[in-house]
């Protein structure tokens, strides 16, 4: 039993925060033709903005996860998004590819400096085997956010034009700034401990490293699959659009089964043997996958990746809370850090899946086996750590 009040819908609110990142990355997506030929520009320009999206998330969390735990939880959501709203509004107003760029990057660091405390308030609130499911909850209900943000992006299209696509996200963060009034405050507020030197002391404790190391591989799977859907399904298969978009969405069905999976296992089986457990598919998928990678028909490739993708609804809410069960007075702080470790990782290996693109589905394959066999085995020598 936590010692908060907590508001009717508590966890909704908190999934509707997280759930601004999928909704500012995806929501835009089908617009860039149409930005593209307005700031006269070419698309692989407004690609750009995608990037330094990722990068000004990343220094939102890093400034302020340790803020957060030093000053409180609700300021820095309240700020983080009157930032977001203010850059959405003006990303609408962008005259240039260069101003868009700017706008892009600052809404942004808005979004980092809010989503970093959703983890941290569910650390503060929740323990154990409690906090592992509603993280999992939590990632359920976002899950939706990619499956519904390109549909509503393209019915703004139909009847306005891209620019309505950011007020609609500012609109969003001004409805989600109404909710966040009703969270009750639940940072420690330590300020015994120096603003960065939390990270120092985060980076000391072997066990939580390797934890997000573990974390980190086994989510940037995940973005071989996101790098490379469009040749797998559009060119090597030869798919229109419509089949895509169908079997993008049977992967995140299935990760929201998972976690749901996930939630009444927990009632019989610890968070780290439930991480174990997903980590383990997940390289036994890889594996079946590239021993068939030369002759893999479509179904094999579809069941394949809901298989893969579906096993992070072991990964995402035990990693977590397994981490933060480490620092419960500096969740913000560790949360952050595991977020942006987690970001390297997976840029990295999204870079590598084009880097190693050779026409076929071997090396996508490859690069999936080895994430997972890193991360299995960095849970392994934690285990045995733990011994």
């Amino acid at each position: 039993m936590n010692q908060y009040i907590l508001p009717r819908g508590f966890i909704f609110i908190l999934a509707m925060l997280t759930a601004i990142t999928p909704l500012a990355i995806d929501v835009y997506l089908p617009s860039f033709t149409q930005i593209a030929a307005q700031l006269y520009t070419s698309i692989d320009q407004i690609e750009i903005t995608l990037s330094l999206y990722l990068l000004g998330f990343a220094l939102g969390q890093l400034l302020g996860g340790p803020l957060s735990d030093r000053y409180g939880r609700k300021v820095f959501i309240f700020g983080g998004l009157t930032l977001y709203i203010l850059f959405s509004f003006l990303i609408s107003l962008s005259q240039s590819v260069e101003q868009l760029w700017i706008f892009r990057f600052f809404q942004a660091v808005g979004g980092g400096f809010a989503v970093v405390n959703t983890s941290a308030i569910v650390r503060d609130v929740y323990h154990g085997k409690e906090g592992a499911k509603i993280f999992s909850i939590i990632s359920m209900i976002i899950m939706i956010a990619p499956m519904l943000a390109p549909v509503i992006g393209v019915g703004i299209l139909y009847f306005f034009s891209w620019q309505y696509i950011f007020l609609f996200l500012s609109l969003y963060a001004c409805i989600l700034l109404f909710f966040i009034t009703k969270l009750p405050e639940t940072s420690p507020q330590n300020r015994a401990v120096g603003l960065f030197s939390s990270y120092t002391k985060i980076f000391k404790n072997l066990n939580a490293m390797l934890l997000i190391l573990a974390s980190g591989f086994g989510f940037s799977g995940l973005f071989v699959f996101i790098t490379k859907a469009s040749f797998i399904y559009m060119e090597y298969f030869k798919l229109d659009t419509g089949y895509f978009s169908l079997f993008f969405s049977l992967n995140v069905v299935s990760l929201m089964l998972f976690s749901r999976f996930n939630i009444k296992l927990l009632e019989k089986y610890s968070s780290m043997r439930l991480f174990i457990s997903g980590i383990t598919l997940q390289l036994l998928v890889a594996v079946i996958l590239f021993t068939f990678s030369s002759s893999a028909s479509l179904v094999i490739v579809v069941v394949g990746f809901m298989l893969f993708i579906g096993a992070l609804g072991f990964v995402f809410g035990n990693a977590i809370s397994l981490l933060l069960e480490h620092f419960g007075d500096m969740s913000a702080t560790a949360t952050a850090l595991n977020g942006v470790v987690g970001f390297m990782i997976s840029a990295f290996v999204g870079f590598s899946a084009s880097y190693f693109h050779n026409g076929t589905l071997a090396p996508i394959f490859l690069l999936m086996m080895g994430t997972s066999f890193l991360s299995l085995s960095i849970l392994i020598l934690l285990l045995k750590r733990r011994v």
